[in-house]
């Protein structure tokens, strides 16, 4: 199993995905806006660790049915939603500090402690006044476990999720950082949880698990609850054994895209009327287990088969003596009466194998069918094959692959239009600057802006600016000898269709027939070749000739032409 999961996860997602912008208003020239857009959420994704925890999220897919990942924009700890993998500033230290002294006693250490908590506090505000980039703020990924997101039971399907109306995620914590937290809250009410085995002796799962620590530790871990309720767009916060109120007060999120929902589901397959469907565990587990069941009774039978002989009756045991020569070593003197020794003894006859009984060769070809991986794919060739069969296993390991790399490409796709709008909502024109820069030279030579981005910006004013895309086959690993094969073979028509648009426009042609094509024929032999960046650059339109004015002579008015009036007309 762990060797079918590493190929199918490199051939489906094993890079960061290549992000485009395209303007939802065809109309206006938003290209610049969209780049803009596209490159922003492209840099604050790799910031965010995309690339990890989506993968993380692909693995949980085929282990554990789906997979979950948390987008949020960071700015303050005190009012976002809960997050966990944070990234580290100063509010962070405030935090521990108010923890510390919820538990110290002694006066002169509070004090200590509170002088440095309203030193910190004093530095993030400073930081807050100077309207620059903060560092607690950005894109912030949570990898969510299956198990620890619970989903309104109504919804039958798991791509009518987004339909919920509420989803619980479960959040575990240290009690310390809890009580920084919720100061307000008697965390000494808190049910403690302890991490351990489901069966003592059991040693294949560790969980959480209610009820007090054997080894009494100081600092538990508690239980908190982050329910998001879609019907009032509130968020309301629990912890586990503190009844009657809640850890913060309920609010609704500062930041939130058009889906509203900040959790993305991705499954690796579907079934109607089954929220949770079968993984590629799942069906491949038997398989394993009955390969590895027949290996290790070939095993078994394979240890038994030892060399060993008969002895007769007639020979006593006190017959048969053991001795040791200084000049030849070790050897036995049988007593047999006279009789030849090869009548005393003979040799066995051993255990027969039969490889058919053992042959798993029909578990290998349920489990190709079943995973849609050859052996070939897995490095590991069983039966030579002709190029005829290679050719059409690999096209049957494609179709197979390009299904679940295509439900990856929509998750991230929708991803990446949520990081945008939140992106739009809360980074100033400075913020983008620092990644875009400020100006950019053009063909001509001229400075010209580098990016496009609202001064301010409402969910009504940006929800419907851009769409975001990803580009296909761009999450997988890159096949160097497919791509090689495919750009030795589209070259030579790539150039003789890019000379044609140079030699008709330059004549003054229109080449925008022959630019059509060479996009097309490009996209038949690899989608993923941008066509863009081998285009000539279309020539400018001459100005247009303005006849010359007549001067006035004399200094005095030209009399008014009869009938100019009616001719301009």
């Amino acid at each position: 199993i762990q060797a079918t999961l590493t190929v199918v996860l490199s051939k489906d997602y094993a890079q960061n995905p290549e992000i485009a912008g395209d303007p939802t208003n065809k109309a206006r020239d938003l290209k610049l806006f969209a780049d803009t857009v596209a490159r922003v959420t492209q840099a604050m994704l790799e910031d965010a660790q995309l690339k990890k925890k989506a993968k993380a999220s692909v693995r949980a897919a085929l282990t554990c049915s789906y997979g979950i990942v948390k987008v949020q924009y960071q700015r303050d700890m005190r009012t976002d939603a809960l997050i966990v993998d944070r990234i580290e500033d100063a509010q962070d230290n405030i935090l521990r500090i108010e923890s510390l002294i919820a538990t110290i006693e002694d006066d002169s250490q509070r004090s200590d402690l509170e002088t440095k908590k309203r030193e910190l506090e004093i530095a993030v505000a400073s930081m807050e006044e100077q309207k620059e980039v903060v560092a607690a703020e950005g894109l912030v990924i949570d990898r969510v476990r299956t198990d620890r997101l619970l989903i309104d039971p109504s919804v039958e399907d798991i791509w009518e999720y987004e339909a919920a109306a509420w989803m619980v995620e479960c959040i575990p914590m240290r009690k310390s950082r809890a009580r920084g937290l919720f100061a307000d809250l008697d965390m000494d009410k808190a049910t403690p949880y302890k991490v351990g085995d489901i069966d003592a002796s059991s040693t294949e799962r560790k969980a959480l698990f209610s009820g007090p620590d054997k080894a009494g530790t100081d600092d538990p871990i508690v239980m908190v609850y982050e329910a998001w309720c879609k019907e009032d767009n509130t968020i309301y916060t629990l912890v586990d054994g503190v009844q009657g109120k809640f850890a913060r007060e309920p609010y609704r999120p500062q930041l939130a895209g058009e889906r509203w929902w900040p959790y993305f589901l991705l499954p690796f397959q579907s079934v109607d009327g089954e929220f949770v469907s079968q993984s590629l565990v799942d069906l491949v587990e038997r398989l394993q287990n009955e390969h590895n069941e027949t290996r290790d009774k070939f095993a078994e039978v394979r240890r038994n088969v030892r060399p060993h002989f008969m002895v007769s009756a007639d020979v006593p045991e006190k017959s048969i003596i053991k001795k040791v020569h200084p000049e030849i070593g070790e050897y036995v003197v049988v007593d047999t009466g006279g009789a030849p020794l090869n009548q005393a003894f003979q040799q066995a006859q051993q255990l027969t194998i039969d490889p058919a009984v053992f042959d798993t060769s029909p578990i290998r070809s349920d489990w190709e069918m079943v995973s849609g991986l050859q052996d070939a794919a897995r490095s590991t060739v069983i039966s030579p094959k002709t190029a005829t069969e290679a050719s059409i296993m690999e096209q049957s390991l494609a179709a197979r692959v390009s299904e679940f790399r295509d439900q990856i490409e929509d998750w991230l796709t929708e991803i990446a239009q949520y990081a945008s709008e939140l992106c739009l909502l809360a980074m100033t024109p400075q913020q983008v600057a620092q990644i875009m820069g400020e100006h950019t030279q053009d063909p001509s030579g001229e400075m010209v802006p580098a990016y496009s981005w609202p001064d301010s910006a409402t969910p009504e004013t940006v929800f419907n600016l851009v769409q975001m895309k990803i580009r296909a086959g761009s999450t997988a690993a890159p096949n160097k000898l497919q791509s090689q094969a495919q750009w030795v073979e589209a070259l030579p028509v790539l150039q003789g269709l890019v000379q044609t648009i140079m030699q008709i426009e330059a004549s003054g042609g229109d080449g925008t027939p022959f630019r059509e094509m060479l996009k097309e024929t490009a996209a038949r032999f690899d989608e993923t070749i941008d066509v863009e960046r081998f285009l000539p650059a279309k020539p400018q339109p001459p100005a247009p000739m303005m006849p010359p004015a007549m001067p006035a002579m004399g200094g005095e008015q030209l009399p008014p032409i009869p009938g100019l009036d009616q001719m301009q007309a």
